[in-house]
């Protein structure tokens, strides 16, 4: 992992090794010491996505000329394969600083962030995702927290009020009520998980275009997904 975390430092060829390598290695160790059957549903997907991600990467190497298109992939890959680590081992959480001691708590609140917004009618859902892009592209200045922009939009929503149209800038970059259906689809375990990314900063067209990558390439190892298929 220490070599991983400093990816800029390292050649290519060996961080898209380790990357492939290190999901892989945490997931033996959660399977084998029965740490798996103790995780949540929404947690299992993360460490899928994991895999997934890993392989992707240690596929890129030899057809892209630079480590830095998958930063953030990279970046990502080994905040989580760090928490992991330290599932299977408490104890040595001293071995993994990569991990993220506030993690628990951005679950939970993915958890509940799910819960709101699942609750909200589709065009209110739908103007979620567009007011949170637009902060991510930075067509709104300033960061936006995802619970925040969600209790607005439950609060408008029940008082029986409708969303703003889309600008012209959403039409051209995402479009809401489809992206809606596009989530929804997604196993529920999943959902969770891209609210976790959102809420830390993932574009949600991103975030739910890398969900369903990430499924179809859990199925190389094997991993059933419920009954998802890419529509």
């Amino acid at each position: 992992m220490d070599v991983l975390a400093c990816w800029r430092l390292r050649d290519w060829a060996t961080i898209a090794g380790l990357a492939g390598d290190a999901p892989v290695m945490v997931w033996d160790a959660l399977t084998t010491s029965g740490v798996w059957e103790t995780l949540p549903d929404h947690e299992r997907a993360a460490l899928h996505w994991c895999l997934a991600d890993g392989r992707r990467i240690s596929r890129a190497w030899p057809l892209s000329t630079g480590v830095e298109e998958y930063r953030p992939q990279i970046v990502a890959l080994c905040v989580d394969v760090a928490h992991f680590a330290v599932r299977c081992e408490p104890g040595r959480a001293e071995q993994w600083p990569e991990a993220d001691p506030a993690r628990d708590g951005d679950v939970a609140c993915a958890v509940e962030s799910l819960r709101q917004y699942a609750a909200l009618p589709v065009v209110w859902r739908a103007a979620v995702l567009r007011q949170m892009q637009r902060h991510r592209r930075r067509l709104l200045p300033g960061p936006a927290a995802l619970g925040d922009v969600l209790a607005e939009a439950t609060k408008h929503a029940a008082a029986g009020e409708r969303p703003p149209p889309p600008d012209y800038a959403d039409l051209r970059t995402i479009d809401g009520p489809e992206l809606v259906h596009r989530i929804a689809f997604l196993p529920r375990p999943w959902q969770v998980e891209v609210m976790r990314r959102i809420a830390a900063g993932a574009d949600p067209v991103r975030a739910e275009s890398d969900a369903g990558c990430a499924i179809d390439g859990v199925r190389d190892y094997g991993v059933r997904v419920g009954s998802w298929s890419r529509r």
